[in-house]
């Protein structure tokens, strides 16, 4: 499965909007119309800050959403960005007429997974991992999708469940794991999701789709595995160059399929579970 690269556009767009989300989170809005309007669901860009090398790697970042509505007349890109060194420290400083380089859109969309009427899918995410999962809904939304979805989100704190409002506000189901217990579910993203999938008298009709922490990603893995659940994880490992060159962000391919190794960012990001490797 190769990355359709003429697709992809590498240069310097405008910051309209910076929005401080606080707890060290931010939301940028970006004047980018020949990405947002090819840009899909699970999708992300390369980033990079300023006109030197430092940084001299780009970041990747999912892509958050964009506007007015997805599909070919969407003329902004949004990302949603929680600061952790010099570089997000950098976009964190970004103001409106502010310029940024982007290189995208790159890897491949998220599946739509077959479903009958009665079927259910589950988004479970957590960390950074919220935003392909809302532009995932943004999608549906706009096409008028039938597809039923419900959002799980998990965070240490409800001042951590960072993008929740914006579920709620597109209307979508969406229910929270905090591990204090100070929203939602007292517990972990993936006890809130065992617990809901108990609720389903038929796990045939129940497909998912995972995107967050590391630790959070391989528990999702083994429970669709141990279930024999059509899951979908979308991974967040480092990637260097964003187009498959530098191969420095590979997983082990199944032993069954041609590639002995997988670059995430052209062969994915996202993979169905029984293509990951036991560590990943």
């Amino acid at each position: 499965m190769k990355m359709p690269m003429q697709q992809c556009l590498v240069d310097d767009f405008e910051v309209i909007d910076n929005v401080h989300l606080g707890e060290g989170w931010f939301r940028l809005d970006i004047e980018a119309p020949s990405i947002a309007s090819t840009a899909r669901a699970g999708q992300f860009v390369q980033v990079r800050i300023g006109s030197t090398d430092d940084p001299l790697i780009r970041r990747p970042f999912s892509i958050f959403d964009v506007g007015p509505e997805p599909g070919p007349d969407a003329t902004m890109l949004r990302l949603l960005v929680q600061r952790v060194g010099p570089g997000t420290t950098a976009m964190m400083q970004l103001s409106a007429g502010d310029r940024i380089h982007l290189m995208g859109p790159l890897g491949h969309p998220m599946p739509r997974p077959s479903l009958g009427e009665d079927g259910v899918l589950l988004l479970i995410g957590g960390g950074i991992g919220v935003a392909p999962l809302y532009f995932y809904c943004r999608e549906l939304a706009a096409e008028g999708s039938p597809l039923k979805h419900q959002v799980l989100l998990g965070a240490r704190s409800s001042a951590l469940l960072i993008g929740i409002e914006a579920f709620h506000k597109i209307g979508v189901e969406t229910h929270a794991a905090t591990d204090d217990g100070s929203c939602g579910f007292h517990g972990n993203v993936i006890e809130l999701l065992e617990e809901k999938l108990a609720s389903f008298s038929d796990l045939g009709q129940v497909s998912g789709i995972g995107c967050g922490p590391h630790g959070m990603n391989l528990a999702l893995r083994d429970i669709a595995i141990e279930r024999d659940l059509d899951f979908s994880i979308s991974l967040e490992n480092y990637m260097p160059c964003g187009f498959g060159a530098c191969f420095g962000c590979v997983i082990e391919g199944p032993a069954d399929q041609p590639l002995r190794y997988r670059r995430v960012c052209v062969e994915g990001p996202c993979f169905p579970v029984r293509e990951l490797p036991e560590k990943f």
